[in-house]
């Protein structure tokens, strides 16, 4: 149902896969405690090292497009202020108090004439979609629970980027 509504607005419209976008948000944290330990069999505490970061977070957003192209990695810091370290080339940085994407933010993976994304709070609010529509784009929304078998970031990419993290 959901690829048939795709597929009739894309031909209503005359979409072209180089203008539908799909977007997904992955939040990481600073400080990845491990799960495993070596240590002598039968001690009774055993030490974990961390950063004490393991809390802070950030939020990683991907963007590809129909026809294969990758669009520029955003990183949303959670602060008010944009860090001082130099970020490779090709990263687009924002911040933001909460660390997730908003309405302005949508305007930098909104650029199309189709957007693709999950049903996540944020991409519902009254704000992002009159930001979209300025922008004349369609918001496709993936219908709830069903991310993981029709969000195309989330089966190919996402997975694959936590699991190198």
């Amino acid at each position: 149902m959901f690829r048939s509504y795709c597929t009739k607005k894309m031909a209503d419209k005359n979409i072209q896969p180089q203008h539908i976008t799909n977007m997904d948000e992955v939040l990481l944290t600073f400080d990845i405690p491990v799960n495993q330990t070596v240590e002598k069999m039968g001690t009774s505490t055993v030490s974990v090292w961390t950063t004490s970061h393991e809390k802070s977070c950030f939020t990683v957003v991907l963007a590809c497009q129909a026809d294969g192209q990758k669009l520029l990695p955003m990183v949303i810091f959670k602060r008010k202020t944009l860090p001082k370290e130099k970020f490779p080339a090709g990263v687009i940085i924002k911040m933001n108090p909460k660390g997730w994407m908003d309405e302005d933010m949508m305007a930098v993976v909104a650029a199309g004439a189709m957007l693709i994304c999950d049903s996540m709070r944020a991409h519902l609010t009254d704000a992002v979609k009159i930001q979209v529509k300025r922008m004349n784009t369609e918001l496709t929304i993936i219908p709830g629970g069903l991310t993981k078998e029709l969000q195309p970031l989330d089966i190919g990419m996402n997975r694959s980027f936590k699991a190198k993290v």
